[in-house]
C-alpha cells in the first residue's frame, strides 16, 4: 500500500498532464498552498516547490497562455507539437516525487515511470488525434468547444486525483475506454441522440464568422457576385465540389444561412456528426433513395430557407466539374425555387484527398446571376434543359476564374465530340478522376 497509492495518483495526474502541460502542476501548487489535503505532505514531499510564490506565478502565466492558445484553431496544433517534451518532463518529476524511498523503490519507480509516461503520451496522442479529426471535419470551428470541455475534465481529474485517486483512476479508465471507442469509431454519429441533434443558428453563425476569418487570412479568399443572392425566400445554391470544406466555404460567403446536404459517411464519427447537424448540414445516403434527406430538403425550401447542393455527387480532386447527376436539381424544379450558381476555385488544392491540415491555397468564389426556374418552366423548358443550363453557368464561372475550361468529361465523353477539359494545372488526364 505504501507504493500503490502514489502509483495510482501518478497515473491519474499523468493522464491529466497529457491533455494540459501546465494546468495540473498549477492546481497541485494551489492546493498545497491554499487548500492542503491532510495526507498530501507525506505523499508529495518532492512537489512542495510548486506551492512557492515564484513557481505559482510562472505556472499561472503558462497556464493562461496555454488556455488561450488552445482555443485558437491551428495554434492548438502547434501547442500539441511543442508541449509533449514539457509534459513528459513534468511526468518524470512527478513520478520521482511520488515514489517513497524503500528497499524496492527502484522497482516501483521503473513501473511508475512506464505507467505514467504511457498515460501522458496516450492522453496527448488522443487529444492531438481528436483535434485533427475536428480540424478536418469542421475546419477547426469546433476546436474551442472541445478545448473548454478538456479544461473542465482536467481540472476535475486533477483535484479528484489528489483527494480520491482510486476513484479518479476508475472513472478515468472507464471514460478513456468509452471515449476511444466512441470518438474514433465509425458509428454513433448517425444513431441515438446525436442523430436527433437539432440545428443551431447561433453555432452556425459562430462557425460562419470563424470560417470567413480563416479563409480570408489563411487562403486569401476573394468573393464575387454576392449581390445575386436574395436575402429571403426559398433558394437552391449549386456549386462544384472538390473539397470536404466546400460547405464551410459557401456558408462563409453568403449573408444568409445555408442548409447543406452532405454524404452520410461524414456523420459517422459522433463529433463531426453532432457538429455538422448543428451548423445546418444534414445527411444523405448516396447508395439508395433517401426519403429522410428528401423530406428535410423539402422542409428547408418550404420554410423559405437556402439549400446548398453539389450535384456532381462526389468530390472531384482535379478541380474540374463533372456532368451533374440526373435528378440532382429535381427539388428546385418541383418547388420552382430560384437557383444560384456558384464556383469555388482552389478548393482542390486547399484540401486534396487524405490531407489532414488544409493547405494555404488561394480561394476564389464567384456567384452567377440567379436562374429563375419558374420562368424557365413557363417557357416550356424541361428538367434536363434547366440542368444543362445550370451546368453551363457553373462551368462558365469556373472558366472566368481559372482562365481555362473546367468541364470534366473523363467519365462521360461529350456526344458532340468536343475535347475533354484539361486537368487543373494544364495537363490532360486520360484516367477517370478518383472518388
Amino acid at each position: 500500500m505504501d507504493y500503490l497509492l502514489p502509483i495510482v495518483t501518478g497515473v491519474c495526474l499523468s493522464a491529466c498532464t497529457g491533455f494540459r502541460a501546465f494546468l495540473p502542476p498549477f492546481l497541485i501548487g494551489l492546493v498545497q498552498r491554499f487548500l492542503p489535503v491532510p495526507w498530501m505532505a507525506p505523499v508529495f514531499p518532492g512537489l512542495a516547490f510548486l506551492a512557492q510564490t515564484p513557481v505559482l506565478v510562472a505556472l499561472g502565466v503558462a497556464t493562461a497562455v496555454e488556455f488561450l492558445g488552445d482555443k485558437v484553431p491551428w495554434v492548438d496544433h502547434l501547442l500539441d507539437l511543442l508541449s509533449l517534451p514539457v509534459k513528459a518532463l513534468f511526468t518524470a518529476v512527478l513520478t520521482f516525487s511520488l515514489i517513497p524511498s524503500g528497499d524496492y523503490a527502484w522497482f516501483f519507480l521503473v513501473v511508475a515511470l512506464v505507467l505514467n509516461e504511457g498515460a501522458t503520451v496516450t492522453a496527448h496522442s488522443g487529444k492531438a488525434g481528436l483535434r485533427a479529426v475536428s480540424t478536418v471535419t469542421t475546419a477547426g470551428t469546433a476546436n474551442s468547444a472541445i478545448s473548454v470541455f478538456e479544461d473542465i475534465a482536467v481540472a476535475i481529474g486533477t483535484i479528484l486525483a489528489l483527494v480520491l485517486p482510486v476513484v479518479a483512476l476508475l472513472i478515468l479508465g472507464g471514460l478513456l475506454y468509452r471515449s476511444v471507442r466512441f470518438l474514433f469509431g465509425k458509428r454513433g454519429g448517425n444513431e441515438g441522440w446525436i442523430a436527433q441533434t437539432k440545428p443551431s443558428l447561433w453555432i452556425y453563425r459562430l462557425a460562419q464568422h470563424l470560417s470567413w476569418i480563416w479563409f480570408k487570412i489563411y487562403n486569401r479568399m476573394s468573393i464575387a457576385g454576392q449581390e445575386h443572392c436574395p436575402r429571403q425566400g426559398p433558394l437552391v445554391i449549386v456549386a462544384n465540389h472538390a473539397s470536404a470544406l466546400d460547405g464551410f466555404v459557401l456558408g462563409s460567403c453568403l449573408p444568409r444561412p445555408v442548409f447543406i446536404m452532405v454524404k452520410r459517411e461524414a456523420f459517422d464519427n459522433p463529433i463531426s456528426g453532432w457538429f455538422l447537424r448543428k451548423v445546418l448540414a444534414f445527411p444523405v445516403d448516396r447508395g439508395k433513395p433517401d426519403a429522410a434527406a428528401v423530406k428535410t430538403s423539402i422542409k428547408v425550401l418550404q420554410e423559405g430557407n437556402a439549400l446548398g447542393l453539389f450535384p456532381e455527387g462526389t468530390r472531384n480532386p482535379r478541380g474540374l466539374v463533372r456532368p451533374f447527376k440526373p435528378g440532382a436539381i429535381r427539388l428546385a424544379i418541383r418547388h420552382k425555387a430560384p437557383i444560384l450558381p456558384a464556383f469555388i476555385d482552389g478548393n482542390h488544392l486547399m484540401n486534396p484527398p487524405h490531407t489532414v491540415v488544409p493547405r494555404p491555397a488561394r480561394l476564389q468564389v464567384a456567384f452567377g446571376p440567379l436562374i429563375d426556374v419558374a420562368a424557365l418552366l413557363a417557357q416550356g423548358k424541361t428538367e434536363e434543359q434547366i440542368s444543362d443550363l445550370l451546368y453551363q453557368e457553373v462551368t462558365a464561372l469556373g472558366q472566368r476564374l481559372r482562365g481555362q475550361d473546367v468541364r470534366d468529361y473523363s467519365e462521360h465523353p461529350p456526344a458532340n465530340g468536343e475535347e475533354p477539359a484539361p486537368a487543373a494545372g494544364g495537363e490532360r488526364s486520360s484516367s477517370a478522376a478518383a472518388g
